[in-house]
């Protein structure tokens, strides 16, 4: 056998050649440890028994490993876009269910959600790009294709791209509304993204930002009602007596329509401040034997924004029904009939009517600084009312309280205080007419119309009569606070503030949507793109791929642009794939399973032909020619050696 010359020693003296000893680069003794990214997800990598018999350059192709690596790194991706998703969720709800928002809370607000839009934004637009980059491999091996379109293939990360490729990889001599495969996967890929990207978009239409029907509250001058006086705003400024009594009768009146609830009081004490409603509320106890009305502070500058204050008011009544001996049928104004202590006592009501309830004032009240006594006849009617009844009542009106909340800057209590004289015109409002129908008379008359809420059309009782007496005055005292003459002071009063409103079922459809549109992507490119090897995407690993097509430039061209090199070689037509060991390597893979492919940049004139899927293996490198042919002389010599064995 002749000897070649590739080799100093001759056949005697030199061990039998193994696969590692053609594929080394270089006899100099060099020590290779495993970097430690050689176990990220984008590598492959053997085991270091097996890189230590064959070469440290070859790499094991296993698509089930390569899978679970790439469905790691893209899962890790999808639960940030999941997080984000929740976390604007959480902050749509946390903001949506502020009643009313300061300043501050609007800015935050509308930082975390710019900045969760934003970051959302990166993560999905970062994951699609990771997902070109190895959908793009399967694509490249899908078929043999044009230098240029080859060349964009390996840059379709960029949206740019995918539409400069959407243009280059038409069918030539098709109609332009013919799409080939090529086209319809660079469609969907740039629908995927506009979809995720308007989704985003579209969630800041899902809330809006209201005016809140409950202002917030700032520090400044305030409008209060000013209780030391009962006055008409069109009357006198300093009434007398008996005008303040007939205006505490027309307030009464005017706070008919107002709001009762039975429920406390709200914004007092430690709750926060609440904005009113647009007509005045009263709230009453369990047992509607008190009630309450908290007074309103309105902004100077704006009449229309109120706030519900700390300061309140109480009145409570009590009655006991006396015995009618005579009299009380509607057609007699006098009345016989027995007081507490058994005593006839005859009284002229003045103004009576059958059916009809008098309310009866009494000026010289002796039941206490703030209290005001009040009888009240209901005249029968010999229908609906068939005996007349008569009352005796004590309705008193506390104090406001809440005061001290206020007291700073040199404001007194005096400018909050309803006084004991007007307290005691608001305790018997309901009787008041403001003048004496006989001169000297201690009691003032007022009859209400038949079948009204003053005048019911059934019996009454000492619970109707105590409550129409307390609702009265309470309501005389609201309508002074929303219609009565008022003072500035300093305070906290109403400014307008915003509220989250948020659409739910656009808001939860679209955070839903959008990481199932991810997880889809994610499932679908891992499925179809993993049958080729996905490769590092590192410029260095790039152009060594891609020397076997630059190579044939020599010398030449390393100012070329891309666009130029793939017209230099418009002709070539180029796929990546693999080889297989050379024909001569038969007789050695019989007695070797290690085969080693090698992963390259196909030319079309080689007739390799559609390879199909990766095989699983192992694969290193190109080869050049010199060293193709080095390794076919190689293990022609082993071969015919073992047979002559």
């Amino acid at each position: 056998m002749e000897k070649s010359n590739l080799s100093p020693t001759s056949d005697a003296g030199q061990p039998p050649l193994t696969w590692s000893d053609t594929i080394t680069p270089s006899p100099i003794d060099r020590t290779y440890s495993r970097p430690k990214r050689l176990r990220e997800p984008w590598r492959h990598s053997v085991s270091r028994q097996a890189s230590e018999t064959i070469s440290h350059t070859v790499r094991e192709f296993k698509p089930d490993r390569q899978r679970r690596r790439l469905f790691a790194k893209g899962i890790f991706q999808w639960l940030i876009t999941l997080v984000l998703s929740g976390l604007l969720a959480a902050c749509l709800g946390a903001f949506g269910q502020l009643l009313w928002m300061s300043v501050t809370q609007m800015k935050a607000f509308n930082a975390l959600i710019v900045l969760l839009s934003v970051f959302l934004g990166n993560n999905l637009t970062s994951s699609l790009r990771e997902y070109a980059l190895m959908l793009r491999w399967r694509m490249l091996a899908a078929r043999y294709r044009p230098l240029d379109e080859f060349n964009l293939l390996m840059h379709c990360d960029s949206l740019r791209n995918v539409l400069k490729l959407f243009w280059v990889a038409r069918t030539q001599g098709r109609a332009w509304f013919y799409l080939n495969k090529t086209q319809w996967l660079c469609a969907i890929w740039l629908g995927v993204n506009i979809l995720l990207q308007v989704l985003v978009a579209l969630l800041g239409l899902t809330y809006n930002l209201n005016t809140s029907s409950i202002p917030g509250v700032k520090f400044g001058p305030v409008s209060v009602a000013n209780l030391t006086l009962i006055r008409d705003v069109w009357g006198a400024d300093n009434p007398t007596f008996d005008a303040q009594l007939g205006s505490a009768n027309s307030y009464g009146i005017q706070g008919q329509d107002y709001l009762f609830v039975n429920t406390t009081p709200i914004g007092q004490g430690k709750v926060p401040q609440y904005g009113t409603p647009g007509t005045p509320t009263i709230y009453a106890n369990h047992n509607w034997t008190e009630m309450t009305y908290v007074f309103q502070d309105v902004d100077v500058q704006n009449s229309a924004l109120s706030l519900i204050s700390h300061r309140n008011i109480t009145t409570s009544a009590t009655c006991e029904s006396l015995q009618v001996l005579d009299g009380g049928d509607g057609t007699n104004s006098y009345i016989t009939y027995l007081d507490k202590n058994g005593q006839r006592n005859t009284l002229d009501v003045v103004h009576v009517g059958p059916g009809a309830t008098t309310y009866v004032g009494v000026l010289n009240s002796t039941c206490g600084p703030r209290c005001t006594q009040v009888m009240a006849l209901q005249s029968a009617n010999n229908d609906t009312i068939p005996n007349p009844s008569f009352y005796q009542c004590q309705n008193t009106i506390s104090p406001v309280n809440g005061i001290e909340r206020y007291l700073f800057d040199g404001q007194t209590a005096d400018l909050f205080q309803m006084p004991d004289t007007q307290a005691r015109i608001i305790a018997g409002a309901i009787g008041w007419t403001g003048f004496d129908y006989v001169p000297g008379d201690l009691y003032q008359y007022v009859r209400y119309v038949t079948e009204s809420w003053w005048s019911p059309n059934t019996p009454a009782d000492v619970g109707v009569i105590s409550r129409r007496i307390m609702e009265f005055s309470i309501e005389a005292v609201a309508a002074i606070d929303y219609n009565g003459p008022r003072h500035t002071v300093q305070g906290q009063h109403a400014v307008p503030a915003q509220v989250v409103k948020v659409l739910w079922r656009w808001s939860a459809t679209i955070l839903g949507i959008i990481p199932a549109v991810q997880l889809l992507a994610l499932v679908c490119v891992i499925a179809w793109g993993n049958s080729a090897i996905i490769r590092d995407e590192s410029c260095l690993s790039t152009a060594r791929l891609l020397r076997p097509v630059v190579e044939k430039l020599g010398d030449r061209g390393c100012l070329l642009t891309g666009q130029e090199i793939a017209e230099e070689f418009a002709h070539v037509k180029v796929k990546y794939g693999w080889r297989e060991p050379l024909p001569d390597f038969t007789f050695r893979n019989q007695i070797d399973p290690q085969i080693v492919r090698h992963v390259d940049v196909l030319d079309e004139s080689e007739g390799l032909g559609s390879q199909g899927p990766m095989p699983p293996g192992l694969y290193d490198g190109v080869y050049d020619n010199e060293c193709d042919d080095m390794t076919r002389l190689l293990h022609q010599r082993r071969g015919k050696r073992r047979v002559s064995i």
